[in-house]
């Protein structure tokens, strides 16, 4: 008769290094996620607001003055402080006027190391 010998060094899973360990990575990434999310989230309601004001049929797509007091409208509704002047540029060729928003959002990450996003976003007003 065969005896079964039970095994002193079964696997039982992960010691309390490891668990230090997952716990550890999985707050980095929750971390990462709450950096980065409302730069993301910000970008989208630049879209949003490009978006309502290519389809405005109220706009003199020809002034430049009029495109930006009404985005501008739309951007501080949104909540976005972050658009200025400076990052809108109004194009005007063949009767189609571009409105591109290019700028960057930074936010701190952990200790003194940034984490950043460029974006870049476009509406076209065939008008």
């Amino acid at each position: 008769m065969k005896r079964v010998m039970k095994s002193r060094h079964r696997q039982q899973g992960l010691s309390s290094v490891g668990w230090i360990l997952v716990a550890a990575i999985f707050g980095l990434l929750l971390i990462t996620f709450f950096k980065i999310f409302p730069m993301y989230y910000d970008n989208f309601k630049v879209r949003s607001a490009l978006d309502s004001l290519q389809e405005d049929t109220s706009i003199d797509p020809k002034s430049k003055r009029a495109i930006w007091d009404s985005l501008q409208k739309r951007l501080y509704v949104q909540g976005v402080k972050s658009i200025q002047r400076e990052n809108v540029k109004m194009e005007r060729k063949d009767g189609i006027t571009t409105v591109t928003i290019t700028y960057q959002a930074q936010d701190d990450y952990i200790a003194n190391l940034y984490i950043g996003a460029r974006f870049v976003e476009k509406a076209v007003i065939n008008r």
